[in-house]
């Protein structure tokens, strides 16, 4: 597993910062060349050869150099891939409401939306068919046109675009020959190499030597460290003398430096049950299941600030309650379920739930999920989220006296533990169902896709409105609708 530890250098004497930006400048200018270059058809290693001698930089640098443009080109083809999907969805899902629409002005509006999408396809399409994307503008687009407008002079300009050098680690040369890192007695230093010094028939370097500090985070009282002790873990991995790639960033005049390691994870244990997680943008469903499937408990874990605070409190929250559901797996040796969300932008909607959606937690909850489960050796499990919340809401909610969430949860951890087929409570088959032989003959999904149609009519039916499109008020119409009140 890919880990990145951040630090900061200490220290730097006035030679040493000229230097280091004048690498950078060489560096990134040799990144836009090269991708220039690879876009023009240039075999790769001719294009090494030429980044080494143009930009006097040593063969490692310009294979880095190389292989940075490379991997900007390949995301870009991956991103003109995505988009053109998330396009043609968009395409379709807005034919079939105009489709369903019967409001004149409704479908002129969806009209009016679709047109501007077909637009967006046509040119996705139009890139993927030439094997073609965007133009890439190395520093930021918007940055670009404010420097075009002339609000930024053009020494920020080239501060964006020339303030970064990544060097890639080797396994054969100690770790990484370009940038080492290594502690001293009570210090970790960063040694770069610098300029050639031509000696005899080889060829060696100037080394640059600067102080970095590590991210760790010491408690002020007990003087422990509070989480991830990340300085110790890249300083044990030196030991073991693996590669590691190291980043230098420049920002508001400060160097930060990015160390990625491979951390090595434990294999998952045998699991005896799973606790099943329904993620909601305020908090998380958390129901037990032993390895029969039968239920052991449940519990609403709130977080109401998921909804409002800052990005980085937000992270720092998620992160946390990963860890938290986490630790109790492995506390009683069960796995985790959670529901193999798809993450796309390929869906007509408001700009309100796209302002809801957007600060959702799903994604981030799920990465942190991944990563702490991979370092506590806890199983996985990743399951359909299809029905899960009409399951449990219909099925199990009244049975356990859980709230909805809770009730999503189970079915979410019976389906991680292989229990897929969800049988339709009997009085429900009774009440709702009026043609059972080719109920029967249905697959499950589709039969609890009925069974909530038919649940919806009813409660439209006794509560008079026009449109009933969710179970939330199940409980309080059950009786009503079972006809046993």
């Amino acid at each position: 597993m890919k880990t990145t530890a951040m630090g900061i250098i200490l220290e730097l004497t006035a030679k040493q910062k000229e230097y280091i930006d004048n690498l950078m400048d060489r560096y990134c200018t040799a990144v836009r060349w090269a991708f220039k270059r690879l876009l023009d058809g240039w075999k790769v290693q001719d294009i090494r050869i030429t980044v080494q001698g143009k930009f006097r930089l040593n063969s490692r640098q310009a294979n880095d150099a190389v292989y940075d443009a490379q991997t900007t080109i390949k995301s870009q083809y991956e991103l003109v891939q995505m988009h053109y999907e998330n396009a043609k969805a968009k395409v379709e899902f807005t034919e079939k409401r105009i489709a369903k629409a019967k409001s004149l002005s409704k479908i002129a509006k969806l009209q009016k939306r679709l047109e501007k999408e077909q637009r967006k396809l046509a040119f996705w399409q139009k890139h993927l068919d030439n094997n073609t994307f965007p133009p890439v503008v190395f520093g930021g687009k918007k940055l670009f046109q404010e420097r075009c407008k002339g609000n930024i002079t053009r020494e920020e300009w080239q501060e964006v675009r020339s303030n970064r050098y990544l060097s890639r680690g080797d396994k054969t040369k100690g770790g990484n020959l370009n940038t080492r890192i290594y502690k001293g007695q009570d210090q970790i230093y960063l040694d770069i190499a610098a300029d050639p010094v031509q000696k005899g028939k080889s060829v060696r370097y100037n080394r640059i030597t600067v102080p970095i500090y590590l991210s760790q985070k010491p408690s002020k009282k007990a003087g422990k460290i509070n989480g991830i002790n990340y300085r110790q873990m890249v300083l044990d991995y030196l030991k073991t003398g693996s590669a590691y790639q190291v980043e230098i960033l420049r920002r508001d005049g400060k160097y930060y430096v990015h160390v990625s390691i491979e951390e090595e994870v434990p294999m998952p244990y045998n699991h005896k049950g799973a606790f099943g997680v329904d993620t909601n943008p305020d908090g998380l469903g958390v129901t037990q299941a032993d390895c029969l499937g039968q239920y052991r408990g449940s519990e609403w874990l709130v977080q109401g600030e998921w909804t409002y605070a800052r990005t980085n409190r937000r992270n720092n929250q998620t992160c946390e309650m990963a860890k938290k559901v986490i630790l109790r797996a492995k506390e009683k040796g069960y796995a985790l379920a959670v529901e193999d969300l798809k993450f796309k932008n390929d869906k007509s909607v408001t700009a309100k739930f796209n302002r809801m959606s957007h600060s959702f937690v799903w994604s981030k909850f799920l990465k942190a999920v991944d990563r702490c489960a991979a370092r506590e050796g806890v199983p996985i499990l990743k399951v359909k989220p299809a029905f899960t919340s009409v399951i449990g809401i219909l099925k199990y909610q009244h049975m356990y006296g859980i709230a909805v969430h809770e009730a999503a949860g189970y079915v979410i951890a019976r389906r991680g533990l292989g229990f897929y087929h969800e049988k339709i409570p009997k009085m429900l088959l009774d009440k709702l169902v009026k043609k059972k032989p080719e109920f029967k003959q249905m697959a499950n999904w589709k039969q609890w896709s009925a069974v909530k149609k038919s649940v919806l009519a009813k409660i439209k039916k006794i509560t008079k409105r026009k449109r009933v499109n969710s179970l939330v008020s199940w409980q309080i119409h059950r009786k009503n609708v079972l006809g046993i009140g």
